[in-house]
């Protein structure tokens, strides 16, 4: 529906909240949804019986919440309301945050990561590396270096590939579209798919974005490449973060 204070944008109306969108008022599919980055579509879809468990789901098999486990010693796990879903007092207004990413879930740029490459690969979710092995210190030393595995899963969605097929084309779409969020990221010869977010944390009673997009190329498998950019108080995922990316894939592709 249009927002009566911007009638060219969305709004989603539950009570007395009001979600504004960026998207324009219109009639949404996933596809579209995606492409326009459209919040009053996932909160109208997301607030319905049963999808927020869903959700909960995928998150688990994600491992939201959780740190990876990379021995920095300086890793968040983020957070995901698991146990205050089925408590009483759990809100639909609370649900409804939680479809657009915000409300009282938090993620790190490598949990992303690691979902996109779900995305990418046909729902494998793996475990990150930083290095392919350590090597000791000293060149006269006998003991062994400290080999990391490559592709090692640790879980997996569970969601079937037409489902991930219909992600993915919205996904290139975004970039490739005229009025797609992210086609900033658009790089002549390689078929990027993207996705541009925003959340919000509150410091000091004053609201600051992070701006995200996730991406992943080429389109065509097998995906080599998922990038991931975030960008503290940006404008907006496509203005401030799909740029980024263009120019990491350009290097990346030698484009």
């Amino acid at each position: 529906d249009p927002n009566p204070a911007e009638p060219h944008r969305g709004a989603f109306v539950l009570g007395r909240e009001k979600w504004r969108d960026t998207a324009p008022p219109g009639d949404y599919d996933l596809r579209q949804a995606i492409v326009k980055s459209s919040n009053s579509y996932f909160i109208q879809v997301g607030i319905r019986p049963g999808v927020i468990q869903r959700v909960a789901e995928l998150a688990r098999r994600l491992h939201l919440g959780e740190p990876i486990g990379l021995g920095l010693k300086q890793e968040s796990g983020g957070h995901f309301p698991f146990s205050k879903l089925s408590r009483s007092g759990w809100t639909t207004g609370e649900t409804a945050n939680l479809c657009i990413g915000q409300g009282q879930m938090d993620v790190t740029p490598l949990q992303m990561g690691v979902l996109t490459c779900a995305l990418a690969n046909g729902g494998k979710v793996l475990w990150p590396r930083l290095v392919a092995r350590i090597e000791p210190q000293d060149p006269i030393s006998t003991e062994a270096p400290t080999n990391f595995p490559t592709g090692r899963i640790r879980d997996q969605l569970g969601v079937s590939q037409r489902s991930l097929q219909i992600v993915r084309d919205a996904m290139v779409a975004e970039t490739e579209d005229d009025g797609g969020t992210g086609r900033h990221a658009r790089v002549p010869g390689l078929r990027i798919c993207g996705k541009t977010g925003t959340a919000e944390r509150v410091e000091r009673g004053v609201t600051h974005n992070a701006t995200w997009f996730i991406s992943f190329a080429p389109y065509e498998a097998p995906a080599r490449y998922a990038v991931v950019v975030m960008v503290e108080d940006g404008a907006s995922g496509g203005a401030s973060c799909a740029p980024v990316a263009r120019e990491i894939y350009k290097k990346l592709f030698n484009l």
